[in-house]
């Protein structure tokens, strides 16, 4: 284990995230983990370290000093990047790129304490450690091991081009599906929603007209990341990583999980459309 990195700016949201923690939601505790899982697999990936380890996530704004000559990726909004960063450099997240979160690997993954086999940080269920300026972040792999002689830099792969709208995410009928009348679930489909600026790791809403919810109330029962609630305003409301584990909201659609990453990874403003699966 050697210390690599300095906090200079802990920017919005930044934290330590790998797969979560499923299998937990019974007892009340979120699944957390990185909010696009292939973005986070790519960063690791391009350090050859497994898929599983702990990575950087950043929403944006974050600054970090290089105090170790080391071998680093980046992946998400920010594009894939792996490059030997030298002592002194300087790595940020500006705010004003295409997507919304960024992952940054070490080798052998980021130090980090495990809860419940996880080290990802859960702020809302205050699990694990929030980043502060002046926090060292660690690498357990040899730092300087990983690229070849004389690589700067390498794009593996061509990501997603998170500028554009978010069109016809697939989703599944949600358990209170029949409850929603036909003018609701034809609003749900017929509109382009927008992403609000009250979104966060733990949902995003969504603006557009409203739809209405079913009447009366629901017994609270399991929410699953992507469940779409349907709240009394009628402005929808997307379950994440960080979501809760049990609500009272009816829930019109469940988004697809291969939509999830898509989904992360639109900024507020941007319009969403739904579609149903195929063969629903």
């Amino acid at each position: 284990m050697r210390e690599v990195l300095e906090v200079n700016s802990p920017g919005l949201l930044t934290s330590i995230q790998d797969g979560g923690r499923p299998g937990w939601r019974r007892f009340g505790i979120p699944p957390g983990g990185a909010m696009d899982r292939g973005a986070w697999h790519t960063a690791n990936r391009m350090l050859h370290n497994a898929l599983d380890c702990p990575v950087l996530e950043c929403l944006q704004g974050a600054s970090l000093r290089v105090i170790e000559e080391t071998a680093v990726a980046t992946s998400g909004a920010w594009g894939a990047l792996a490059w030997t960063a030298r002592p002194g450099e300087i790595i940020e997240f500006p705010p004003s790129l295409a997507g919304v979160w960024h992952y940054l690997a070490l080798p052998g993954g980021i130090e980090a304490a495990h809860f419940l086999g996880s080290a990802s940080v859960c702020a809302r269920a205050q699990i694990g450690t929030a980043l502060v300026k002046g926090s060292r972040i660690a690498c357990l792999g040899n730092p300087a091991s990983t690229l070849p002689a004389n690589v700067k830099c390498r794009h593996p792969i061509q990501l997603e081009d998170y500028s554009d709208a978010v069109d016809a995410m697939r989703v599944w009928p949600g358990p209170q599906w029949q409850a929603f009348d036909e003018a609701a679930r034809r609003a749900f489909f017929g509109q382009v929603w927008h992403v609000s600026s009250h979104s966060d790791r733990t949902g995003y809403r969504l603006e557009g007209a409203p739809i209405a919810p079913p009447p009366g109330e629901l017994v609270s029962e399991p929410v699953r990341v992507g469940s779409v609630q349907v709240p009394p305003n009628g402005q929808p409301v997307v379950t994440l990583h960080d979501g809760p584990t049990v609500g009272g909201y009816a829930k019109i659609a469940l988004v697809d999980p291969a939509d999830l990453d898509r989904l992360a990874q639109t900024r507020p403003g941007q319009s969403v459309r739904f579609t149903k699966i195929p063969g629903w």
